[in-house]
């Protein structure tokens, strides 16, 4: 009997065990095909980039094969008509499309645009590694917005005729120099509006071959129009220090020379470096912002947005409830580029009696808080200028540079809307001129 019982027993564990086997077998069968389970091909989602968009997301290793023979039928640009067949340069890695540039796949480090050539397309240059600098001749009348984009080499280009600039024709090139044009041309005019160093020789030079900074001061030279390697060196390190990149720190008053060499050939600039003080400050400021047929409105006028230009308000000691000493002093708005209202006012009474501008420094209130700002006197009339509540913290941050004319050279009626002062004390500024 007991004999029986263990057949049946045994028989039926082997059964469970059977459908169990069964049961697993097609689980794994099915998730083997299912992603996470065994070998199956990743999905990666591409990291985000901040590129504009319509701008190309191929890795700036994924450059193309140089010698890669391209179909014209993938080369053709968008809405071209049959017929339009574009023409690959073998040689010289061009390819033309109905007398447009639409790509270069070339590795040479100065590449210059063929005659034929009227216009530089989109992204023609995109992500290329290899080029350095490229001569744009008269026939090409356009550059089109991306045509250099990502180019990471890229130092400068030469435009030899007057050519049509797109805005972003040059974009992230993060070792752009400079473009070289004659005055007065379509590309000379598009380096000015966006702030692209340009010169009219298209034979290397420095950028700034003679200069006076204060000890402490720092400044980036470039030399134009050029792309080999560079030996940056100083003729007095204890005067002025220079790095690889031609960035120079000026350390103690004196004078020295930095040179920079490249193929063979030696450029110089030629350093003062002055004590750290207000004045010299004012007086280097002066020399670059002040002309001398401007009249005493215009270099009021200039100092005040040189001021908003350079100098930060200090909002971090604001919001912190402590601001530090420097920070209400003349020293901290000409020297270390950050002050509160009293620092701004007190720096820019310096300039106006540099300036032989009679001054005068308020002390008054703006609400419920203490307050600093200034009179000017202009056409034998004395106005009020604020230069601090004119350089206004913007969405939280002290980044502005633009200039505000909100408090430039107003009278006191204008001013009692939002400042307070005890007027028995000070000019009286009646004249509602600049209102």
């Amino acid at each position: 009997m007991q004999k029986g019982r263990f057949g049946i027993l045994l028989l039926t564990g082997m059964m469970t065990a059977y459908f169990l086997g069964m049961i697993f077998l097609s689980f794994t069968a099915r998730a083997a095909s299912l992603p996470g389970f065994g070998d199956y091909e990743a999905v990666v989602t591409p990291k985000p980039t901040n590129q504009p968009a319509g701008f190309p997301t191929t890795s700036p290793k994924e450059t193309l094969d140089p010698k890669e023979t391209l179909d014209p039928s993938e080369t053709s640009r968008p809405g071209s008509t049959p017929g339009n067949e574009s023409v690959t340069d073998k040689d010289n890695g061009f390819v033309i499309s109905d007398k447009s540039l639409t790509s270069y796949r070339g590795n040479k480090a100065k590449v210059i645009i063929p005659s034929s050539v009227t216009s530089i397309s989109y992204t023609a240059f995109s992500n290329n590694q290899s080029i350095r600098a490229v001569v744009i001749p008269a026939t090409v009348k356009r550059v089109e917005s991306g045509a250099f984009y990502n180019c990471p080499y890229l130092r400068y280009l030469i435009f030899e005729g007057n050519t049509s600039v797109e805005q972003n024709a040059v974009y992230r090139c993060v070792r752009f120099t400079n473009i070289s044009a004659e005055k007065n041309t379509r590309a000379y005019r598009y380096a000015k509006k966006y702030n692209i160093p340009v010169v009219v020789t298209q034979k290397p030079k420095m950028a700034v071959k003679s200069i006076t900074l204060l000890a402490g001061d720092k400044k980036k030279n470039e030399l134009y129009n050029t792309y080999g390697s560079t030996v940056w060196k100083s003729s007095k390190n204890n005067v002025m220090t220079v790095s690889g990149g031609g960035s120079m720190k000026a350390v103690r008053a004196g004078k020295a020379k930095v040179t920079a060499e490249v193929n063979g050939i030696t450029y110089t600039c030629k350093v003062t470096v002055l004590k750290r003080t207000n004045k010299n400050r004012v007086v280097l400021v002066s020399k670059k912002i002040i002309k001398k047929k401007m009249s005493r409105y215009q270099k009021i006028k200039a100092v005040h947005n040189w001021m908003i230009a350079n100098v930060k308000y200090d909002y971090d000691g604001y919001l912190a409830g402590f601001v530090p000493p420097v920070s209400h002093s003349a020293k901290g708005a000409l020297m270390k580029g950050l002050a509160v209202c009293d620092g701004y006012a007190h720096a820019f009474q310096i300039f106006m009696k540099h300036l032989k501008i009679p001054c005068r420094f308020v002390i008054g209130r703006s609400g419920t808080v203490g307050h600093g700002w200034n009179m000017v006197k202009v056409g034998g009339k004395w106005y009020h200028i604020d230069v601090t509540f004119d350089d206004p913290i913007i969405n939280g941050t002290n980044e502005n540079t633009r200039p505000y004319y909100t408090y430039f050279l107003k009278s006191s009626s204008v001013m009692r809307k939002s400042h307070k002062w005890k007027a028995s004390k000070y000019p009286r500024c009646r004249s509602k001129k600049y209102d």
